[in-house]
C-alpha cells in the first residue's frame, strides 16, 4: 500500500516539474536581418497597363448602338414575360392574344373569312335563293351565274350552279323537284343514274361554300363548272 502511495506522489512531482518548465520564458536572440525597402516602378506599371496582353477581363471595345438596341429588346421581352406571367391582368391579355392567334390560324387553314362568322354583307345575300321558296323553273340561271362570276361572287355562283343542276335533272325527269325537298332526297332519286356522282360533287361544293361559309376562289369555281358540264353530258 505504501509503495502505491509513493508511486503516485512521484508521478505528481514529475507533472509539476514539467508544467513549471513549459511556463518558463524563452528569450530569442536579436534579429540581425537587414530589410531592404523597395518602391514600385510607376513607369513599368503604366507599360503593363497599356499592354493588351495584361488587360484581363476588360472589353476590347465599347458597346455599339446595335448591341444597345438588342439589349433593350431583350429587356422589353423580359418585362413583358414578367407582366404576362406574374400579374392577373397580364395573364388575361396573354391568353386572349394566344386564343386570337390560334383562331386566326385555324380560319386561315380552313380558308374561312372571319367576317362571315358574325356578319353577312349585302354582296353575299343579293343572290341568296332559298331552295324551299324559289321555283327553279322560273330563274334564268345562265344569266344569274354569269352576273355572279363577273362580280366575283363565286360563292353565290356555286349555289346557283347547284340549283341549275337540279333544274337540268328535273327537266330530264330524273328527279321530281318540289319545294321543301332536301338535297338528300334528290341524291336518293339519282342513286342509280350515271349523273349521281357529279350531283354528289356539286352538292359537296354547295355545302362547303354555302353552309360552311368557306370562300370560293376562281380556281375552285372552275372545278364546280367542270362538274356541272359533265353532269349535263350524262343527261344528253
Amino acid at each position: 500500500m505504501t509503495k502505491r502511495i509513493n508511486l503516485i506522489l512521484f508521478f505528481l512531482f514529475v507533472v509539476i516539474v514539467c508544467n513549471a518548465t513549459a511556463d518558463s520564458v524563452f528569450v530569442f536572440a536579436n534579429d540581425t536581418l537587414r530589410i531592404q525597402q523597395r518602391s514600385i516602378d510607376h513607369i513599368a506599371l503604366e507599360k503593363f497597363k497599356a499592354d493588351t496582353a495584361f488587360q484581363y477581363g476588360r472589353p476590347q471595345e465599347g458597346v455599339t448602338p446595335w448591341q444597345r438596341f438588342v439589349v433593350w429588346i431583350l429587356s422589353m421581352i423580359a418585362k413583358f414575360l414578367f407582366f404576362t406571367t406574374q400579374t392577373l391582368v397580364g395573364q388575361i391579355i396573354f391568353y386572349a392574344l394566344l386564343g386570337g392567334i390560334l383562331l386566326w390560324v385555324i380560319l386561315k387553314l380552313l380558308n374561312i373569312d372571319a367576317k362571315n362568322l358574325f356578319y353577312r354583307g349585302n354582296t353575299s345575300t343579293k343572290n341568296e335563293y332559298k331552295l324551299a321558296e324559289q321555283n327553279i323553273h322560273e330563274l334564268d340561271f345562265e344569266k344569274l351565274i354569269e352576273a355572279a362570276v363577273q362580280k366575283g361572287e363565286h360563292r353565290s355562283a356555286v349555289r346557283l350552279t347547284f340549283l341549275y343542276a337540279l333544274k337540268k335533272l328535273s327537266d330530264a325527269d330524273v328527279i321530281n323537284w318540289l319545294p321543301g325537298k332536301t338535297n338528300d332526297d334528290y341524291l336518293k332519286e339519282v342513286k342509280h343514274h350515271t349523273a349521281a356522282s357529279k350531283l354528289k360533287e356539286l352538292r359537296y361544293y354547295f355545302d362547303y361554300a354555302w353552309y360552311g361559309h368557306f370562300e370560293i376562289n376562281e380556281d375552285t369555281y372552275r372545278q364546280v363548272k367542270s362538274s356541272f358540264q359533265e353532269l349535263k353530258t350524262k343527261l344528253e
